[in-house]
Parts: structure tokens; C-alpha cells; sequence
């Protein structure tokens, strides 16, 4: 017997998704710049044009793979349990790797700039 609901639990790992993406990029596009630890540039804007999509999609992935992990732990058989186990933490890695991408090549820059100075 759970006490939550499948839809409650997606909606919660969803929004907590979308709120960490959106923090990561006001420090990774806004921050950063504003104290001078990247050099704003054409490749800060290709990065913001990328990491729109992958953050947006990697939110929806984090909610649908703890959706799947649930719906999937309480109906799939002890045989089949490890691998949708593995599946919905592949895919909610997979997610959260696509909501941290702007952090990830900001500091990239960040340190490519340091071995330049």
C-alpha cells in the first residue's frame, strides 16, 4: 500500500528538476559572467541555445524515470525488478546530466581560461 500517488510523486521530481536547471543556468549564464570568471562570448551563447533543450528535456526524463521506477517496481515481477531499476536510474542520469550541462562546460571555460592566463 502506498501513500503517494505516481502522478504526485512525477509532478514533484519535475518541478525540482526544472528549478535546479533554472538555478544552474542564472549561476552558469548570469553569475559567472557578472563577477568576470568567464568572458561572455559567442560560445556562451551557443551553450545557452544548447542547454535550453537539455534542460527542459532532462527535467521531463528525471519525472518520467522515477514515474517508471515506481509504476514499475510495484507491477513487474522479482525477475524482471533489477532491470527496470537500472533503466529508470539510466534514464534519470541520463536526465540530470542534461539539466547540469550548463554547469559543466562553464567550468570548462573556466578552467580552459585559468591554463591560458
Amino acid at each position: 500500500m502506498n501513500n503517494f500517488s505516481f502522478d504526485e510523486l512525477q509532478r514533484k521530481d519535475l518541478l525540482i528538476a526544472l528549478g535546479l536547471w533554472l538555478v544552474v543556468e542564472l549561476v552558469s549564464f548570469v553569475f559567472f559572467p557578472a563577477v568576470r570568471l568567464i568572458h561572455p562570448g559567442a560560445k556562451l551563447r551557443a551553450w545557452f541555445i544548447i542547454s535550453v533543450p537539455l534542460g527542459l528535456g532532462g527535467s521531463v526524463l528525471i519525472g518520467a524515470s522515477s514515474r517508471f521506477m515506481a509504476a514499475f517496481n510495484e507491477t513487474a515481477s522479482n525477475q524482471y525488478k533489477g532491470l527496470y531499476s537500472f533503466l529508470g536510474q539510466f534514464g534519470g542520469w541520463i536526465g540530470l546530466a542534461g539539466v547540469l550541462f550548463p554547469l559543466g562546460m562553464v567550468c570548462v571555460e573556466f578552467f580552459s581560461s585559468l591554463g591560458k592566463a
